[in-house]
Order: C-alpha cells, then structure tokens, then sequence
C-alpha cells in the first residue's frame, strides 16, 4: 500500500514538473504577454509562486537588478510582493499589489524597440480570448479589457508601453470590478513617475 502511495506521489511530481516546463517552453517561443485564446488566464497567474532573486540586490526600500532596473519596496499603496522570471525575451520586473488583491500591477524592463510589438501581442491575445476592449479614451501605448477570472469574478487589466532612450518599459495592471476605471489612469502616472527614475539611474551610471 505504501509502495503505491509512493508511485503515485512520484507520478504527479513528474506530471507537475512537466506541466510547468510545458508552460516554460511556451513562454520561451511566444516571446510575449498574449493571453491564450478561449483562456481566462492572465499575467498574473503565470508566475505564482515563484520568486527569483537571480541577479538582484537588496538595497534601502528597493530591489536593485544589475542591469540598473530597480523596484521599490513601495510605490503609493501598492507593496512589492515578488519579482518575475529574468527571461530574456518578456524581460525582467516587478510584481505589485494592494494588501486586499484588489490592484495587482506587474512592472517590467524590456529590450530597446520591443513596446510597439509587445503591445500590439497584448491587443492580439485578449481580443482572441473574446476579452471586451474598453474604450478609456487612453493615449495610443495603451489598451484595457474586461475579463474574467477563473473564480468568475471580473477584472479590468490594461497595458501600458513606454519606449525610453535606454530601453522600453510596459505595466500590465489588473483592478477589480468593485473600483472604479479611474484607477488605471493613477497606477499609470506612478509607474510612469518609476520608468523615469530607472531611467535617470541608467544616466548617472
């Protein structure tokens, strides 16, 4: 009986552990934030529960990455929570959120000449995902759609696109229904505020 246990154990180990280099490899060859067609699974899900701290630092309230991308340990009411996969091509970054997991925003340093594409596999993805578009009246670097979780609980994400002389930043932010859209528009100035501050890093050094 015992023996069988242990089979079993190890058998949804190697499923699991295939399952998540199943998941890697896609991330890998896509190469962007699409969301998966008839997929009601966000960015946001991708990563739980991994934290790297693979070519980070601790400095005074911020991570510090040796490229210069830096992520402070608060920004407003949001609090750092984790950091996302150094993968060369999404890039590296921050994830954030309120203490009730009503605004959870990812913060991300990308390639040089990279916002224009990711943002257009953005609009791609959700709209092959039947996610509604909102028209928030936003500047062109930035789109927004009403989802829905896996737990059937709406969502509004959006995603922002900087392009800055060292490199191109995005900011993919998921509110609840319960807030009001405005929010988008206060989490894009803070995270605009921070691309220029890793920017300015990236100047001095």
């Amino acid at each position: 009986m015992k023996q069988n246990n242990k089979t079993s154990f190890l058998s949804q180990h190697i499923l699991s552990s295939a399952s998540k280099a199943i998941l890697a490899s896609c991330l890998l060859l896509t190469g962007s934030l699409l969301a998966q067609a008839n997929s009601t699974i966000s960015e946001s899900l991708l990563y739980q529960p991994h934290t790297l701290h693979n070519g980070w630092r601790k400095d005074v309230d911020a991570l510090t990455h040796f490229t210069g991308m830096f992520c402070p340990d608060y920004i407003s009411k949001l609090s750092r929570s984790a950091l996302v996969p150094d993968l060369k091509e999404l890039g590296i970054g921050c994830i954030y959120e309120t203490e009730n997991g009503e605004i959870k925003v990812i913060f991300r340093r990308h390639k040089k000449d990279t916002a224009t594409t990711l943002i257009n596999n953005f609009k791609s993805g959700y709209r092959q995902s039947h996610f509604k578009p909102l028209d928030l009246k936003t500047p062109q670097n930035e789109v927004a759609f009403r989802t829905e979780t896996t737990m059937r609980m709406g969502r509004v994400e959006s995603f922002t696109a900087y392009t800055a002389p060292s490199a191109d930043y995005t900011v993919w932010a998921s509110i609840s229904d319960d807030l009001p859209v405005s929010e988008l528009e206060k989490i894009r100035i803070l995270f605009k505020k921070l691309t220029l501050r890793v920017e300015q890093e990236q100047r001095r050094n």
